[in-house]
C-alpha cells in the first residue's frame, strides 16, 4: 500500500512523519493477545531494507534468545523493543498478562518517514502463529 493513501498521525520535531493507522489501544491489542509493536530497537542498527517496507506490509517475528526477531523472506531487518522480563506481567490498565508469541506475524499499520520520504521505523501488531 502507498504510503500517501494514509494520514498523517504525527510530525516530530526532526521532521519525521508517522503516518498510517492509528488505533487500536495497546491495552487492547494486550488483551487480544496481539502485542504492539510502537518501532523496533536502535541496537544493533536496522537494516537497510526497512526502508522497503509499507504500510499493510506483513512481516515475521520470532524470539531469539532474548529478542524478537523482525525480518522479510530474505533477511533480518531488526529487533522488537520486547524485553524478555515484561512477558508475563500485567498491563497497568487492563490487569491481563502481557504475552509476547515465540512466532507471530507482524501487521505494518505506521510507517516512521524522514523529510526525504525515506521509511525510518515501523509499528503495528504481532498476530501469534
Amino acid at each position: 500500500m502507498n504510503s500517501e493513501a494514509f494520514p498523517e498521525i504525527s510530525r516530530r520535531k526532526n521532521g519525521d512523519s508517522l503516518t498510517g493507522i492509528a488505533g487500536p489501544l495497546a491495552s487492547d491489542l494486550y488483551t487480544a493477545g496481539t502485542p504492539p509493536v510502537h518501532g523496533l530497537a536502535k541496537k544493533p542498527p536496522l537494516s537497510p531494507l526497512i526502508a522497503k517496507v509499507k504500510i499493510g506490509d506483513m512481516l515475521q517475528v520470532e524470539r531469539r534468545g532474548d529478542r524478537w526477531a523482525v525480518y522479510n523472506v530474505h533477511e533480518l531487518l531488526g529487533n522488537q523493543r520486547w524485553l524478555p522480563g515484561d512477558d508475563g506481567k500485567l498491563n497497568v490498565i487492563t490487569g491481563t498478562p502481557i504475552r509476547f508469541p515465540l512466532r507471530g506475524e507482524l501487521h505494518v499499520q505506521r510507517i516512521l518517514v524522514d523529510p526525504q520520504g525515506t521509511v525510518r521505523d515501523i509499528a503495528g501488531y504481532v498476530e501469534p502463529s
